[in-house]
């Protein structure tokens, strides 16, 4: 049996796409006969996630089907709504990064770890750290810096 989900979601979208499919009971079942492991509680979870619904026929039957085209937008995984997060601004002599929540104070520590003579130092809270730039630090050397602590950075976003 095998755990990969993005297989597993792809199977799922298979089984749907055919049709025919009433029960989870019948997409579990299926699902482990092509060797993937999942429980109705993962199967309700991927059904979720892939905007698969049941819907009821004029006969009283009710059928998943699969999310027409632009009937829903397809939400951004953890990994992208993170990577939208890491951003920084500037305003003279200040930078503000903005990161993810819990990340800011391991980014001041990098920044401040780095010694560098354009930074004065940062001050961190949950999401954003603050960082003093030294007078003569123009923003591109204090991008360069940033970039060296935190490579996914962005400016101005």
């Amino acid at each position: 049996m095998t755990n990969d989900k993005k297989a597993r979601l792809q199977a799922i979208r298979n089984l749907v796409a055919t049709g025919g499919m009433q029960r989870q009971e019948q997409i579990v079942e299926l699902l482990a006969g092509q060797g993937f492991a999942c429980t109705q509680t993962m199967l309700s979870r991927d059904l979720k996630q892939l905007r698969i619904s049941k819907v009821r026929t004029k006969d009283g039957r009710q059928f998943y089907v699969m999310p027409r085209e632009g009937q829903f937008v397809t939400p951004p995984t953890k990994e992208e709504i993170n990577a939208a997060k890491w951003y920084v601004q500037f305003s003279a002599p200040m930078a503000v990064i903005h990161t993810p929540p819990g990340h800011a104070s391991l980014v001041a520590y990098d920044i401040d770890e780095l010694r560098s003579r354009h930074i004065l130092g940062t001050v961190a809270g949950d999401d954003t750290v603050l960082v003093v730039m030294a007078r003569d630090a123009s923003e591109d050397k204090v991008f360069a810096v940033l970039k060296e602590a935190v490579p996914n950075l962005k400016a101005n976003a």
